[in-house]
């Protein structure tokens, strides 16, 4: 295995790495949100007190859950994929628009990871919080950087093995290579 294959199948794993920990950390998420809509509905039965906030806090998570598990839902492949057009022609051109269509989604997915950064710099200036609680909103911009970060590190590692795929060379894990 050469230098840069061994350097691409680090790049690889560490993404994939990166990828989990942040479907993890979105599935935590998702376990607060269980809990405290379990509990707002039993105060509200019971007690007749639903919790505070907890709709606004639900969206919170719920927000949160879905930009951590952008990466992982590219990487399992369970992004709708309409295929009919690309079945019926050669694979050769068929890995040609997927290569084409990865890149244009690279810059969709880039974009959206830097405004995510402007947008959280000016919500931080301007000190923008959510109208019940008061918490405020550009974490969840910075966030949405790092969830679109870790989908164009995901759809970069893909581009690169659809391009080696092209031309012939895909890259084996270092135990596999003998």
């Amino acid at each position: 295995m050469s230098s840069s294959q061994n350097f691409f199948f680090k790049c690889k794993k560490g993404t994939e790495r990166l990828v989990n920990l942040s479907l993890a950390v979105g599935m935590g998420w998702v376990m607060v949100m269980m809990l405290l809509t379990t509990f707002d509905v039993a105060g509200r039965y019971f007690l007749s007190k639903p919790i505070p906030g907890a709709i606004e806090m639900s969206e919170f998570t719920l927000a949160i859950f879905g930009m951590l598990g952008m990466a992982y839902t590219h990487k399992a492949g369970a992004n709708i994929k309409v295929t009919m057009l690309t079945d019926a022609l050669p694979p050769a051109m068929e890995r040609l628009l997927e290569v084409i269509t990865s890149l244009l989604s690279f810059q969709i997915v880039a974009m959206l990871a830097w405004y995510g950064v402007i947008s959280g710099i000016e919500e931080f200036h301007a000190g923008t919080t959510t109208d019940t609680l008061g918490i405020p909103l550009y974490p969840l911009y910075f966030l949405l950087c790092i969830g679109a970060g870790l989908l164009c590190l995901e759809m970069l590692m893909n581009i690169i093995e659809t391009i080696q795929g092209f031309f012939g060379t895909q890259v084996v894990e270092p135990d596999q290579a003998s």
